[in-house]
């Protein structure tokens, strides 16, 4: 990665080619006198993309299906855009908007060099001055945001941005930041960029418009003017505007406004060519079909009315649809590999404020007995159709973290194993119908909450539990709604969760290790602990024992650390402490997905992560997908 030891690492892109091309459409606008000539619309350095396969041909319209109007693939189609970036393997951050990062050796000070040159998507130009203002007039405004997020803050301080020039700006923390980058490349970098065209967003703003804000809120149906501008800078009300200027590949022509369709085309002013010097999209139009539900989009796909996605297509009970549909959709596949490692995973509260069920959930050897009463296989043929594998919430092969006997530990199906377990946690006396008793001489019963739409859950927990009535354990099953699910989360009142789970890819595990340390509420096998560790005030919260503030300590110094090296080490050491202790109880390891693309489409790599922190497919350039034009 990029980290520096002791001095600061220069990230840098450079333009290969010396003389660049466009689009024939963009050519004519030229010619006619109502484009600029390319070389007033690219920066003096265009970011040069690498094609998976090769040189690609302008032209086409790429077809895909979102569900409602708060649907994130937008955002991670067209929206991948900000100042740094995930490559491609997800193994690194790499220069975006920026030309250039250098960091300090500490991780206190990040200076951007921005491309001289680049444009808004309406030619207007984008410099440090864009920084500025989102950060002084959007992120400091408190009316606008209230708390400064944690990725911004260093040192219990909020971020500092200086600017340094024309197309340079510093990011200065009071305390190191080690995930600053890191955290740019997900979702949360997009909001700087969404917040930083000035010249648009002043309008907005009743620091720079007191004489015209009034009218403009009242035409827009806002509340007041700081609702007025939060709607044009924030996910997903942003996607609902196609005026705003954006940096990205394609520009909103047709937004969401209850429409069945959204429609998105060509940036004549985008900032990156191939290796041949062509400026990049390929592709002309992309066109979002709105649908009610995840069957309507796998229908659209198998009919060949999808060139390329894998959203709502990955599911293991539409795989049989998805791999049938090929001859007739004229597609082929590609890999969306699972960014988690664990199909399912059960979080037995272990600070349940029920003392009885706290003390038989925080015991390890009924985590163990339970894990060993699962039979994998059976789950694996029956529910995951033969394509996964036991597996515990662990990191995943092929990367950096990986412990096979982590991965591995208490898989075995065994009910005498299982049997041993849960007597040895001391619940050797039982009901008339062999249920085993608590402390208090009361039947040892729970509820796993998992989410409604997450069938293939619901019908491997159902399975669970009848694995676990024969080892004496009564569970029972509760679809229960996200928002439901969330509120139990966050006054810690609910019995157990089933979810997807196990940080399996390194960067992952580094920005979301709640399956390994009590990181925050979703950390459900121990809500209160993480509730306390992202705010010691929380009413819910609840001051950890010693070995849990001990891995907390341990996650701080992540966050603080340098560099990849410094940060691996000390998960390694986050992850060994999790296999020790054992808190959540894997199934089987979430089976490889795949995404459809058109047999005349290229560019689309054979393999992809799949997750909303690696924002699918972005960091693979869309940009550079194109289709064969004869």
């Amino acid at each position: 990665m990029f980290f520096g030891l002791f001095s600061a690492v220069l990230l840098t892109t450079s333009a290969l080619a010396q003389t660049y091309s466009e689009a024939p459409s963009l050519a004519e606008q030229v010619v006619a006198g109502t484009l600029p000539p390319l070389d007033e619309r690219l920066p003096a350095n265009p970011l040069t993309v690498q094609p998976v396969e090769s040189v690609g041909q302008y032209g086409g319209t790429w077809r895909q299906a979102m569900i409602g109007g708060s649907d994130s693939l937008p955002e991670r189609t067209v929206g991948y855009t900000r100042l740094v970036r995930w490559n491609t393997a997800w193994t690194e951050v790499v220069p975006d908007i920026a030309e250039s990062v250098t960091q300090n050796a500490d991780a206190t000070e990040f200076v951007f060099k921005l491309r001289e040159g680049a444009r808004w998507s309406d030619g207007e130009p984008f410099t440090a001055d864009d920084i500025m203002f989102w950060y002084n007039d959007i992120l400091m405004n408190p009316e606008i945001t209230p708390a400064v997020p944690s990725w911004l803050r260093g040192g219990g301080e909020p971020v500092v941005v200086e600017k340094r020039g024309d197309y340079e700006v510093a990011f200065k923390f009071a305390g190191p930041n080690g995930l600053f980058l890191t955290t740019m490349a997900t979702a949360a970098g997009a909001d700087v960029i969404a917040g930083a065209p000035a010249h648009w967003l002043k309008q907005f703003h009743a620091k720079y418009n007191p004489d015209g804000i009034d009218a403009l809120v009242k035409s827009s149906g806002s509340t007041d003017w700081v609702q007025l501008i939060t709607n044009k800078i924030t996910y997903p009300s942003r996607w609902r505007d196609a005026d705003r200027p954006v940096m990205d590949p394609w520009k909103l022509t047709v937004p969401y406004v209850g429409t069945s369709q959204v429609v998105a085309e060509r940036n004549p002013y985008y900032f990156k060519v191939d290796t041949e010097g062509h400026q990049l999209p390929y592709i002309d139009r992309l066109t979002f079909d709105v649908l009610e539900d995840a069957q309507a989009v796998v229908l659209k796909a198998a009919n060949g009315d999808i060139d390329m996605q894998t959203l709502y297509l990955d599911s293991v009970d539409v795989r049989p649809v998805i791999v049938g549909g090929q001859e007739q959709g004229d597609y082929h596949l590609f890999v969306s590999q699972p960014a988690y490692s664990n199909a399912m995973q059960i979080n037995l509260n272990q600070t349940h404020k029920n003392s009885a069920l706290r003390e038989v959930f925080a015991n390890k050897d009924f985590r163990i007995g339970l894990s060993y009463a699962i039979d994998r296989e059976e789950l694996n043929q029956l529910i995951y159709a033969g394509v996964g594998r036991p597996y515990q919430a662990a990191p995943r092969p092929d990367t950096r973290l990986y412990d096979e006997d982590m991965a591995l530990q208490y898989t075995e199906f065994s009910p005498e194993k299982a049997n041993e377990h849960l007597d040895a946690a001391g619940l050797t006396n039982k009901d008339a119908q062999g249920f085993r008793l608590d402390a208090d001489g009361k039947r040892i019963s729970f509820a796993v909450d998992v989410l409604p739409a997450l069938q293939t859950q619901i019908d491997a927990l159902e399975r669970i539990k009848a694995y676990w009535a024969k080892v004496g354990i009564d569970m029972q099953v509760r679809p229960t709604e996200q928002s439901l699910a969330f509120a139990r989360l966050q006054s810690n009142d609910h019995d157990a969760l089933a979810w997807v789970g196990g940080g399996g890819y390194d960067l992952l595990g580094l920005l979301d290790p709640k399956w390994y340390v009590p990181f925050n509420m979703e950390s459900s096998y121990a809500t209160a602990w993480g509730l306390y560790f992202q705010n010691p005030n929380d009413p819910h919260g609840e001051e950890p024992p010693a070995d849990i503030k001990a891995v907390q300590d341990l996650y701080r110094q992540v966050q603080r650390a340098a560099t990849l090296d410094e940060q691996m080490d000390l998960m390694a050491q986050i992850i060994a402490a999790a296999k020790d202790r054992f808190n959540i109880i894997g199934t089987n390891m979430e089976p490889d997905k795949v995404g459809i693309v058109k047999n005349n489409m290229h560019n689309v790599p054979a393999s992809m992560p799949n997750t909303w922190f690696y924002m699918t497919p972005g960091p693979t350039n869309p940009e550079q997908f194109y289709f064969s034009q004869n």
